[in-house]
């Protein structure tokens, strides 16, 4: 459930402010500009590319590690990879997780897969995205239920001026189930304050809260810190600090990942 937790944080905390800033001067705005560098005498199309010129897509990679402080200390490594092709994507997530016994020794332990996919409409102050997705169980027990998973996640980020967004999203998770354990299907929720510092490093903080998947046990709570830093147009790095709010959650957590943007 934390990992899961986890992976949707990461969907809604890392959606770009949108203004209407258009840096090559092909009149069409930087938030829906396919091709950002176009020459000035270029004709473009809808999508601001020369109309010579077909749009391919993007993709986006990171690598990364969390660390997270408890009664026992545990470092997930992280993958994460996406597919964007205009207002589609596709996303794979995994994560390798170790954990400090009580000897202080390391254990490593497979974590789950998690497939995706997007969709985003787009107007001149509001962002809204729908994804669907599931988690295919090929943890270890000991990090893992066992169970394929289902969910679905609806965020919203409204532009309140060119550098200040609110932030909100909906998420919804069908369990699997087994003779063993029945688990509940968790619904959650999320919101915060999103702020563009500068063209680069992009910054939010967010409050989270869903129910648990074990019956009558309280809801996982966090409050996140997010970064993003855009080294240049292609390396990108993000930092965010979680605190535990609820007794169950980890009481600090941190994730920093190295990405790169192909496109």
């Amino acid at each position: 459930m934390r990992q899961l937790f986890a992976f949707l944080l990461l969907l809604t905390t890392t959606a770009p402010l949108h203004a209407f800033d258009d840096d090559d001067i092909d009149g069409v705005a930087n938030a829906y500009d396919l091709c950002p560098n176009t020459s000035f005498e270029d004709t473009v199309d809808e999508n601001g590319c020369p109309e010579n010129q077909h749009y391919w897509g993007k993709v986006t990679m990171t690598l990364g590690s969390n660390i997270n402080y408890d009664d026992v200390t545990t470092t997930d490594y992280t993958f994460f990879a996406n597919y964007n092709y205009h207002a589609w994507d596709f996303s794979l997530y995994s994560s390798q997780q170790g954990t400090l016994d009580s000897n202080n020794n390391q254990r490593q332990s497979s974590g789950d897969l998690y497939f995706s996919t997007g969709y985003e409409i787009t107007n001149e102050h509001l962002l809204t995205k729908l994804t669907v997705g599931t988690k295919l169980a090929t943890g270890s027990p000991e990090v893992s239920t066992g169970e394929d998973d289902y969910f679905t996640t609806l965020s919203f980020n409204y532009l309140l001026n060119q550098n200040v967004a609110l932030l909100s999203s909906l998420s919804y998770t069908l369990t699997g189930k087994s003779g063993e354990t029945t688990y509940a299907n968790p619904f959650g929720y999320s919101f915060g304050l999103g702020y563009m510092i500068n063209d680069k490093w992009y910054s939010s903080i967010n409050y989270q809260n869903s129910n648990s998947i074990y019956e009558d046990s309280e809801n996982y709570e966090a409050l996140s810190f997010f970064n993003s830093y855009n080294f240049t147009d292609t390396f990108f790095a993000t930092l965010n600090y979680a605190r535990g709010l609820d007794e169950l959650s980890y009481r600090d957590s941190f994730s920093l990942r190295l990405g790169v943007t192909f496109e």
